[in-house]
């Protein structure tokens, strides 16, 4: 197995320490070597939180250079934009279609762009937006967004499903641990669709 290179990116709240978490036991659950990095970035409410996810034979350390991750995973839009530049030339980007407005004027770094897709085009294979908070709230919990998301990455890993839904983390309740099951099986779901061409691109 050669190494896979993960960033994920949110503001905080959004739940990305857990999505890193999740991903990283999956991971670990499938038989994989697996290095997840600290939390970067200004972790408060609203303020970037940037992790790393490595995994495959002999990962060691969770650094990835800008230009060698494999995959872009964003909790919403401006994050996919501000961290576009990861990607390798044929990597994948996974975003929420979310916009969060920075909640103070120091975090407002980074006007929106206009269309996110026309900025990934040529810096990435594809860019997926995932509508993952209209999902969520059809679960009636916008904080499932982000499972959500990892639904539709699951698709682009070989991960067996059963290894997603023991992925729980230490301590969780098991009744908010179902509930993310069935985010997650949306977003999965929903990637499937979409894949199939009968949603729209």
């Amino acid at each position: 197995m050669s190494i896979t290179n993960i960033v994920l990116a949110g503001v905080g709240g959004q739940g990305s320490v857990l999505a890193t978490q999740v991903l990283a036991r999956a991971l670990a659950n499938a038989g994989a070597q697996v290095v997840t990095s600290e939390v970067h970035g200004m972790s408060q409410r609203g303020g970037t939180v940037i992790t790393t996810i490595r995994f495959g034979d002999d990962v060691w350390s969770s650094v990835i250079p800008v230009g060698e991750a494999d995959y872009l995973v964003a909790f919403e839009e401006l994050e996919a934009a501000r961290h576009l530049e990861y990607l390798r030339p044929c990597g994948v980007a996974i975003t929420s279609d979310q916009r969060i407005q920075p909640s103070t004027e120091a975090l407002k770094r980074s006007p929106y762009p206009e269309d996110v897709q026309a900025l990934a085009a040529g810096r990435c294979r594809e860019l997926v937006e995932v509508p993952a908070l209209a999902i969520a709230q059809e679960l009636s919990n916008a904080r499932l967004a982000g499972t959500v998301v990892l639904g539709a990455l699951s698709l682009c890993l070989e991960i067996p499903e059963e290894a997603w839904l023991a992925a729980s983390p230490n301590g969780y309740r098991r009744r908010r641990w179902r509930k993310n099951i069935e985010a997650f099986q949306r977003g999965l779901a929903w990637r499937r669709a979409r894949e199939r061409g009968v949603l729209a691109t």
